[in-house]
Formats: C-alpha cells, structure tokens, sequence
C-alpha cells in the first residue's frame, strides 16, 4: 500500500500545481490584477505528472473555478476539481481542493483532499498546508503558471494504508483565465 501512499503524495503536489494556475504567486511585491470583476477558470496546459517512489499518478482532467474582483489584490481563492485520475493500473477519486493564492507568498490548501483507490478499503487525507514555488507569465490576457511542489505531506487511513505518512512532489502547467475579462501578474 505504499503506493497509494505516494499517489496521496502526488495529488497534492498536483492540487497545488493547478490551483497556482489562477492567480499568480510570488517572492516580493506582486499583485493580481483583473480588469473587472468576475469568474476565473483555469486548466491543465500539458500533462499533470506526479512521480513518486513507488511510481507515476495523471488526471486527465483538472479544472479550476473562482470568483475575482476588478482591480489589484494579493489573495485569490480557487476550487480545483479532478476526472480521469490513475496511478499503478487503477483508477483513483479525488475530492475537490480549495486553495488560497498569494501573489506574493505560497500556495495554501484550505481543506483536507481525500484520495480514494477505487477498489481498494483505504483512503489517502492531505490534510491543510502551505505549498510553495510557482513561476508564472501573461498570455494575452490570461495567466500561464508552472509549479513544482515539494515537501508535501499525506497519511493513509483505513486497513491497507493506515498510518502512513510520506512527502512527495509534483510538477506541471495551467492556464488560467477571467471570463469576458484579463487577469495580470505584476
């Protein structure tokens, strides 16, 4: 069951990768800026690999959704949900992830992620934490972001894969967007 394990890992680095997709983060001084108030959406740009020891998860579908106000702001708040998700020859559910962007600071996950091996009695819970190191870059109007996520943590629970508690990583891109309107990285 070490593997589920990592596949916890995995999808953490993965959550907090997309999220970063919908506002950008960074060291020193940065904002948001949108050109009005409204809807952000963000998705996936290239394949979400999450290697692990004990091998690799994908989602073939992750998607972001929130709200933002006209103007500059530091903070963004995004809902990442994912489809399509395997890893070691099986499919995988994952429950929504709620982040918290900071243009200048790290990614927070605000709620506990639970990923469930379909098939198997046990779940991996990724539980709140800070995320960092996100790179982004204005695309016409849109946000194009890559993350790589380290040092993240996850503990198995149930008979298979209770009690264990592992870090892992991530890495991929999103591209994320303000319908009818532009959102900015400065």
């Amino acid at each position: 069951m070490q593997r589920i394990v990592m596949l916890g890992m995995a999808m953490l680095a993965a959550l907090a990768f997309v999220a970063a997709s919908a506002v950008s983060v960074s060291a020193s001084g940065h904002e948001f800026i949108a050109s009005k108030t409204g809807k952000t959406k963000s998705k996936q740009t290239n394949a979400h690999l999450f290697k692990t020891g004990a091998g690799t998860l994908e989602c073939a579908e992750v998607k972001g959704t929130g709200e933002i106000t006209a103007g500059k702001s530091t903070a963004h708040k995004e809902v990442f949900t994912y489809g399509g998700c395997f890893a070691f020859g099986g499919e995988v559910t994952v429950t929504p992830a709620h982040f918290e962007f900071n243009a200048n600071g790290p990614v927070k996950l605000e709620n506990t992620i639970t990923i469930t091996p379909v098939g198997e009695e046990c779940e991996i819970r990724i539980e709140p934490q800070t995320v960092e190191r996100a790179t982004y870059e204005n695309k016409s109007g849109k946000l194009a972001a890559e993350a790589i996520a380290t040092k993240i943590t996850s503990k198995g629970t149930g008979h298979s894969c209770g009690g264990l508690n592992k870090e892992g990583s991530y890495n991929g891109a999103v591209l994320g967007e303000l319908e009818g309107g532009t959102i900015e990285w400065k």
